[in-house]
Order: C-alpha cells, then sequence, then structure tokens
C-alpha cells in the first residue's frame, strides 16, 4: 500500500488536484481519500469493482455494505468513494448560511475539504442523473455534530439538484451485502469465464425453488456440467452475473439453502433474448 497523502493546507488540496484526486469517472476515478489516508475506527477495506475496474477504497464495514448493494443494481453504472465537494469557499458558504461549524482539520483546525461516502452515477430512460450517499450506522444517526455535517453535505448536493440521502443499513441491507460479496467476489479482479453452453446447460439444470447448494453442485456434477469446485463457482457465477434471481434475505452461505425466484432465458449466450 502506498503511504498516505497529506491533506492539511490549501496547497495540499491543490497538489492533490493536480495528481487527479476527487476527479474522473469510473475507472479513472480516484478517491480524495484512501484508506492510508485517514485514521478510522471503522473495519477499512479494499474492493475491486466490476463496473469501474479500479480499487474502491471503503472507510467502514457499513460503507462496503452500501457499496455491494449499489454495484449489484442494474441502474447504477459508475460508484464515486469519497467524494469531494469543491470549492471550499462554497461549503464554508453552505455551512455559514445553516449556521453550524465547517469541519476542520484535527490538528491544525484549518477547514477541510468535505466528502460525500458515495457518489452514484445512475443511468435510466430519463438519461444520467446522480445520488449523493452520506454513510453513517444507526448509532450515529442521533449525534448532533454528525447530523450538522450531513446536513452541510445535503444542502450543497440539492443546490445543485442531486438527490441526496442518508444510509444507515439494518439487518436484512447486512445479509444481502454479504449475500452479494459471496456471490460476487471470486469474479473480481480475476473474473472466472464459463462457456455459453455450460451456463445454458447448468440453468436448464436449475429450477425455481428451494434447494440445497451442495444437491445443486452434486447436479451439476453428475450432469457433467462441471467439476465439483467449478460448479460451486459456477452458481456463484450465475448469481453474481444474474441469470437467476435468488433470495438474498438469508445467510445463503452458512444455511446452504438457494431460494431461486427467476431464472433467465438464455440462447447461444444472449440473455433474455435472441441472437
Amino acid at each position: 500500500m502506498s503511504r498516505g497523502k497529506k491533506l492539511e493546507s490549501f496547497k495540499d488540496y491543490q497538489r492533490a488536484l493536480k495528481n487527479k484526486y476527487g476527479i474522473g469517472e469510473g475507472s479513472d476515478y480516484k478517491p480524495w481519500l484512501r484508506i492510508q489516508d485517514v485514521k478510522s475506527h471503522g473495519t477499512r477495506s479494499i474492493i475491486f469493482g466490476r463496473k469501474s475496474h479500479r480499487s474502491h477504497h471503503m472507510m467502514s464495514s457499513i460503507e462496503s455494505e452500501l457499496f455491494y448493494l449499489a454495484e449489484f443494481s442494474d441502474s447504477i453504472v459508475d460508484i464515486r468513494e469519497q467524494f469531494p465537494i469543491f470549492p471550499l469557499n462554497y461549503t464554508q458558504k453552505v455551512a455559514s448560511m445553516l449556521g453550524v461549524k465547517h469541519p476542520t482539520h484535527p490538528k491544525i483546525k484549518e477547514p477541510i475539504i468535505i466528502t460525500t461516502d458515495q457518489l452514484f452515477t445512475i443511468d435510466s430512460t430519463n438519461g444520467t442523473s446522480y445520488h449523493a450517499v452520506s454513510v453513517k450506522p444507526e448509532s450515529e444517526s442521533d449525534k448532533q455534530r454528525v447530523l450538522e455535517k450531513i446536513n452541510i453535505e445535503r444542502v450543497c448536493w440539492e443546490l445543485l439538484s442531486v438527490k441526496f440521502s442518508y444510509f444507515t443499513g439494518n439487518e436484512l441491507t447486512k445479509v444481502q451485502s454479504r449475500n452479494l460479496d459471496w456471490a460476487t467476489s471470486p469474479f473480481r479482479e480475476n473474473p472466472t469465464r464459463f462457456s455459453d453452453e455450460q451456463i445454458n446447460s447448468a440453468l436448464t439444470a436449475i429450477n425455481v425453488g428451494q434447494s440445497f447448494f451442495e444437491d445443486l453442485c452434486n447436479k451439476l456434477v453428475s450432469m457433467n456440467i462441471a467439476s465439483h469446485d467449478e460448479a460451486q463457482l459456477l452458481i456463484r457465477y450465475l448469481i453474481a452475473d444474474k441469470y437467476i434471481d435468488v433470495d438474498l434475505s438469508f445467510n445463503i452461505p452458512e444455511l446452504g439453502v438457494l431460494d431461486v425466484k427467476s431464472i433467465a432465458i438464455v440462447q447461444r449466450g444472449v440473455m433474455n433474448g435472441t441472437s
């Protein structure tokens, strides 16, 4: 891991911008803050994005939770974490307007760049839009200073006509996120590819409804669709790439049960259609 960058003075901010931190899209985006740049009490992690094809820096487990859920959404085409709100005097004016103190550096007490935890790029029939999300655990949702900082973010984004939300997560989103992590993790930096024949054959073998994960693996093996190790990966791949829609509300790997809600129609490698 590279050494953290210094972000204390206006010169530091200019240097960070010159090095293209906080700007760009997709694989070219570099978060304003990386996990090595700040101290955090949360469970920090780096997740390689399947859509962005770059490493995403998550400062806490709840940020990772939202990331997995957002990335699995068809409409969200890009996720930019630790997104800076520029310029500094803009956030200062908003803080002054709200009558709250602008965030400052803990050591030198100078104003710092405010960042939003995750900024989504949404592609829909109405065109491209953006959705800014502040992520905090529910245990912090009633702290006055936390709410003041979130309010600065909210007003900054709403003045720019960007939707703003506050994500605290819950037990359901936690379980869903863990399932998505389990399903997608083998197919991030080094994605395993399966042939159209394997995918088609596996989808033919899978039925809507509940089944034991191990039984399904054995079925794929007995039908010569895949080896046992491949069968486990193949089922996870079908979930990750949405060939099958499964119930994510319970811990799939822990219970060893798969509840299939629907199966995509695949012909000659084209999902939900024909070539």
